[in-house]
């Protein structure tokens, strides 16, 4: 592409062709809300007051010609200009009237347009602030057995035979619907998790009829999703969740030995090719798998790789940065040094930048933060999230299962769990360290408890705030190129 005074190249995801399904807006393995779709806005129209550059704009080199721009104060989304785009962004350095500058060019008109709507430019006086969507979605992890067929050492379960049996079941869809007609929301997102999900499927796929059925009923949306560790889904289950279209999340956590070291068996064998024997099984049926990545020290070394097979083959993905807890205390050698966090993370973003696929990884590679949308927590803890345990007992976080707010038979989950006295989920804007950070609104200050088990607080930013740092500026390095590649631009 070559630029002129009058032609200017300022891209952004609305150039790239059906970008929306190249988004991941949902972590699915964890109380992440669904981001909202930012790329799907009109471009503003151009107002008579003067314009001036946004302040703390961050800019990120792409090469000699092209550079990435994301405005941590706006509402998301990243902008490429090469270096003529540049210096029309220079000319806002002072207040300066679009018209002054458009003089009858649609090509620089439109420019202008995307530096307004991606907030990178705003009229004097009045400065992007985010715009945080309101949720319409409960989402509700259901922990259909404790029952495992794998004894990964960072799992939080304390493993037993227990089960949800089918009037629980029933129970806890009854209750959920009708808690979401009382509060408001338009769907319901079910996540199917234990234990090993599959291992409780007559009564999980049960569940989903009821569910569907009463969503329906209700005017409710539907959606659901498996969390398997993908060890032994076989065709029958496949053929089924196909059928109702369930999602599928299977844990991941590298190739060969690397997933073997932290995601053994019960005998303590190998799970690491029966794992990839049910990603071709779901892939052949017509299912693509989001794979979760959990992080440790044991294979950090090792995500590289993992995210290549991804890519290679398609497939969404997210990385989980491990979380401590009760279970895994006695696991000394998976806490992971920062600096050690970071390297893994480049080389991860190394392989990306290498493929560079079509899919975004805004949504899938900053842990529980992202860059897609807004957010004032990283997590919908306390608000629009709920965990019913086997036993129809509810709970505000999965990470805190045993930690009982209410029972479905006697209890509004929805009310309990914003009731209740766990888990603080508080705005990152109240917590120190974090109210004059500038990515503040995108990381969300990480997961709430995973900061409290470290520090002994909730008010306070995460322990993993230095990774977060340093790793942002190269996640909006990677969209540049993603934008700068796929995009296309009308002559």
């Amino acid at each position: 592409m070559t630029s002129t005074d009058r032609r200017v190249v300022v891209l952004s995801t609305r150039d790239i062709p059906g970008d929306r399904e190249h988004v991941v807006h949902n972590c699915e393995d964890c109380a992440c809300p669904v981001s909202g779709e930012r790329t799907a806005r009109d471009l503003p129209a151009l107002v008579a007051d003067p314009l001036v550059r946004a302040g703390d704009v961050v800019e990120v080199p792409l090469d000699q010609e092209h550079f990435a721009l994301f405005s941590p104060n706006g509402d998301g989304g990243v902008v490429v200009l090469d270096t003529a785009g540049r210096a029309l962004l220079d000319t806002f350095a002072d207040p300066t009237p679009a018209s002054a500058v458009v003089a009858g060019s649609p090509a620089l008109e439109r420019a202008i347009q995307t530096l307004v709507g991606f907030d990178v430019l705003h009229p004097v006086g009045k400065p992007p602030t985010p715009r945080f969507e309101s949720s319409t979605e409960l989402t509700a992890w259901l922990h259909v057995t404790n029952k495992c067929n794998l004894r990964c050492p960072y799992c939080y379960v304390h493993k037993s035979d227990d089960s949800m049996d089918a009037d629980v079941a029933k129970d806890s869809v009854n209750a959920l619907v009708a808690s979401a007609q009382r509060h408001g929301f338009r769907s319901l997102r079910l996540k199917y998790a234990g234990g090993e999900a599959s291992m409780n499927a007559a009564v999980l796929l049960h569940l989903h009829d009821h569910a569907l059925a009463l969503c329906r009923e209700a005017g409710l949306g539907l959606s659901a999703v498996l969390l398997s560790n993908g060890v032994a889904l076989n065709g029958a289950l496949v053929s089924a969740l196909r059928t109702r279209d369930i999602r599928v999340m299977i844990s991941l956590d590298g190739l060969g030995e690397t997933h073997d070291a932290q995601r053994p068996t019960v005998a303590g064998k190998p799970s690491a090719a029966l794992v990839l024997r049910t990603i071709d099984r779901l892939l052949a049926a017509g299912i693509s798998p989001h794979l979760s990545i959990t992080v440790t020290s044991r294979n950090i070394d090792g995500i590289a790789d993992v995210v290549r097979m991804a890519v290679r083959r398609d497939l969404t993905f997210s990385v989980n940065f491990f979380r401590d807890n009760d279970c895994s205390a006695s696991f000394d050698d998976l806490q992971y040094e920062e600096q050690a966090m970071v390297d893994g993370l480049d080389r991860t973003f190394a392989v990306i930048e290498e493929l560079l696929p079509r899919r975004s990884v805004l949504g899938s590679v900053l842990d529980r933060g992202q860059l897609v949308a807004p957010r004032r927590r990283a997590c919908g803890v306390g608000d629009d999230y709920v965990v019913i345990d086997q036993n129809g007992g509810i709970a505000q976080c999965h990470m805190e299962i045993a930690r009982v707010v209410g029972d479905v038979r006697t209890d509004d989950p929805v009310s309990a769990i914003r009731s209740g006295t766990g888990v603080r989920n508080l705005l990152v804007d109240t917590k120190s360290g974090c109210r004059d950070c500038t990515w503040r609104h995108w990381c969300s200050s990480g997961c709430s408890a995973a900061t409290f088990r470290a520090t002994g607080r909730w008010d306070v930013q995460s322990p993993n705030c230095g990774i977060y740092r340093a790793i942002y500026p190269r996640a909006v390095r990677l969209e540049g190129l993603r934008i700068l590649r796929y995009a296309t631009t009308a002559d």
